[in-house]
């Protein structure tokens, strides 16, 4: 058996192996490989090598995959990685694993019901020689419900600054964020198999912010104690994104506005955006909680509302001296909503 699979292994490695040779600076890159390292128990998978070539401007270039090549080399995974579970460990592992860690941090479409069947085509006839299941292979195991914590306290104790209480459930349940938008950089040996960094070994403080900074701003320094506090954040209202929700948008759900299932974005506060029977003529602007003078509503919207914005406070030096200011002075009365 041992054989058998030295055999394929090297096989793979043949078939893999690339980009040793350069060409006038540019790696010489295969367009199609054959993946057939468990061809005794499934049909071998075309991997399309020049398409994920293609978009690895996307991440790392080769080293999104080939996370050890430099300077146009990069070895077959087999070089490093070997087929036997006892030779592996959940830092380095099995080659097998190795292919299903790398291909999952992009394609997340598999399920417990068709987990091989995605990439692979089951042989009619077969030789199974998986004895046992392979303890460094993700797919050979089905995860323990992951509880995800109300808050999660970021403790550095590197650092001179306060720690971070991060509302970890609110990010999960509201925002519609899933493990792998924010933990990018982390594989099973994260949390498995875990060994305490060297002493004295302090990473740095963007690897820290990466995982925040698509949304928040950390490059400010005056801006530290937003997150850096003595005490947690009051978790989320929607007045924290400078957009108060009135009557008529205080009882939607979140996914009445913010549509689909990426995690939620800002979107343009402009009416006509979601309000596509938006009519100007035709709007009774006493829905806002304000009825305007006859005066003001023979106007134009834009001559208040500058730009067709009304995420900002309404100008009125369009027609008024600058003496007159919203909400000061106001272009009607207040009327209370049903």
């Amino acid at each position: 058996m041992r054989i058998f699979l030295t055999s394929l292994l090297i096989v793979v490695s043949a078939s893999i192996s690339f980009g040793q040779t350069e060409s006038q600076g540019d790696v010489n890159i295969p367009d199609k490989i054959q993946i057939g390292l468990l061809e005794n128990i499934f049909e071998p998978v075309d991997f399309d090598h020049k398409l994920h070539a293609e978009m690895t401007n996307m991440g790392a270039g080769c080293n999104t995959c080939h996370h050890h090549g430099s300077e146009g080399i990069y070895q077959p995974c087999a070089e490093c990685h070997v087929s036997d579970e006892e030779n592996a460990s959940l830092s380095m592992p099995t080659i097998n694993g190795a292919y299903h860690r790398n291909c999952l941090n992009c394609h997340q479409d598999w399920t417990s019901d068709n987990v091989c069947e995605t990439c692979h085509i089951q042989k009619k006839m077969r030789f199974n020689l998986r004895k046992k299941l392979d303890g460094t292979d993700i797919l050979a195991h089905k995860h323990e419900e992951i509880i995800v914590p109300d808050l999660f306290h970021f403790v550095n104790p590197e650092s001179k600054q306060k720690p971070v209480a991060f509302q970890h459930k609110e990010h999960v349940d509201l925002y519609r964020y899933k493990c792998e938008h924010c933990h990018r950089q982390t594989d099973c040996s994260t949390c498995h198999d875990y060994q305490t960094p060297p002493a004295g070994q302090v990473s740095t403080l963007p690897v820290h912010h990466n995982p925040c900074s698509d949304c928040h701003d950390t490059n400010s320094e005056t801006g530290c104690e937003a997150c850096h506090r003595d005490t947690p954040s009051n978790g989320f209202t929607h007045a924290n994104t400078g957009w108060i929700l009135k009557d008529f948008h205080k009882p939607l759900s979140c996914e009445k506005c913010h549509t689909g299932s990426d995690p939620i974005v800002a979107l343009d506060p402009t009416c006509t955006e979601c309000h596509s029977n938006f009519e100007l003529d035709e709007f009774d602007h006493v829905v806002t909680g304000l009825q305007l003078t006859d005066g003001h509503e023979e106007i134009d919207c834009y001559e208040c509302h500058t730009d067709d914005r009304y995420d900002i406070t309404p100008s009125c030096v369009e027609c008024h001296d600058e003496d007159l200011s919203f909400p000061t002075d106001i272009p009607g009365e207040y009327v209370k909503l049903k």
